[in-house]
């Protein structure tokens, strides 16, 4: 009779102490919550949802302007000028000029930099949409990921490693011009320059592998374990 009513005191108070949208509350004093109970966002903090959201649209709509006129300015030079190696439009000059400004750099690696910011602020303003997505879909994304980081990665060893050996056999012969060099496999009818191909591969690389972190997180922020009070972790003994 006693251990029936222990138990049924046990049943209860598992009963009182809710889980409620990932943090504990209790009543009666007994355990302080983990967690303030949710409240509407103040002004301040409204604001800064806004500014946080405009700021991060500000930079995909740069980034992507700056990737379009770069990729168009790359696709018609190659064209029109009849140049066979992939690339080398981008990697040929420095901009602005390095006789007008201290900071300059090749349109391969602005490219490079556009995109890298484009992914980061895409996927801020996508994580609440992403938040939705089936696990079907996310596994699915992650698939995709792994495979470019895989492949991303061997390209960036393989080029590098070429890239390497072509710096020290030219070295060797006293012309020494990284810009210059070129990736003749698997066509040598159509090389690649080495620090475009070499750019690309990485930039490939470090935006799958954060897509994948992206989902990962994503998939661990919405997982909510129960979290008992201490003195219900356990049934009570006879």
């Amino acid at each position: 009779m006693l251990l029936s009513i222990h138990s049924d005191r046990y049943s209860i108070l598992q009963n009182i102490f809710l889980t409620t949208k990932g943090f504990d509350f209790c009543v009666l004093g007994v355990q302080q919550p983990s967690v303030e109970w949710e409240r509407g966002k103040t002004e301040e903090e409204e604001l800064d949802v806004v500014r946080f959201a405009t700021i991060h649209k500000i930079v995909v709509l740069i980034c992507s302007s700056l990737i379009l006129v770069i990729s168009s300015y790359g696709i018609v030079a190659e064209l029109t000028g009849h140049i066979n190696v992939v690339g080398a439009v981008l990697v040929d000059f420095e901009f602005p000029p390095p006789s007008l400004s201290p900071i300059y750099a090749k349109p391969v690696s602005y490219l490079m930099i556009a995109a890298l910011a484009l992914t980061f602020s895409g996927f801020e303003l996508a994580k609440p949409y992403m938040a939705k997505f089936t696990k079907s879909q996310m596994s699915f994304i992650k698939l995709i990921a792994f495979v470019g980081i895989a492949l991303a990665a061997y390209e960036v060893f393989y080029n590098f490693a070429i890239w390497t050996a072509e710096i020290a056999t030219n070295s060797l012969l006293g012309v020494l011009n990284p810009d210059v060099l070129l990736n003749q496999f698997p066509n040598p009818k159509t090389p690649w320059n080495l620090v475009f191909a070499t750019k690309l591969s990485t930039t490939v690389l470090a935006v799958t592998i954060y897509v994948f972190y992206i989902v990962r997180q994503i998939e661990n922020s919405s997982e909510t374990p129960f979290r008992a009070a201490p003195f219900l972790s356990e049934a009570p003994s006879a």
